[in-house]
């Protein structure tokens, strides 16, 4: 297995005991191109799935263990329409893929995952206190 480093904004419980959010937040203008801004925000989006999927939120956060999963995507002044035409393809997409609707399927750790994704709410400008940077080497969080 390949190391993989995602960074999560914040890790919150949700609106019910057995529901917990994994936290995105892209703030923009973003520098260069969309595309390319695009394709990293879906490497942050699969690492939220992988550390569900693999186990390592519930290692860090005990009591998300068999919970639902909700991948939740703040944005900030970034392109609207570009951004959530990705985020319904990817969010539409990703489970359609073998590998992750197997793991999926057949997962102990997670009840299941969601998405959702807001636009220009208010946003926090004071430290991420609970941030969370998830890095898998060879199946163990680091």
């Amino acid at each position: 297995m390949t190391e993989r480093t995602t960074f999560v904004d914040f890790v919150a419980a949700g609106d019910t005991r057995d529901a917990w959010r994994m936290v995105l937040v892209e703030e923009g203008p973003w520098a260069g191109s969309t595309d390319g801004q695009l394709r990293r925000v879906q490497r942050r989006m699969y690492g939220c799935i992988d550390a569900a999927l693999d186990g390592l939120l519930a290692e860090r956060f005990p009591e998300s263990k068999g919970c639902l999963v909700v991948v939740r995507l703040d944005c900030f002044d970034v392109p609207r329409a570009e951004v959530d035409a990705f985020f319904q393809r990817f969010s539409s997409g990703v489970f359609s893929l073998d590998g992750y609707r197997q793991a999926l399927e057949k997962n102990a750790f997670v009840r299941g995952i969601e998405f959702e994704i807001s636009f220009d709410g208010l946003r926090w400008t004071g430290p991420r206190a609970n941030a969370l940077r998830v890095e898998c080497d060879g199946g163990k969080l680091r």
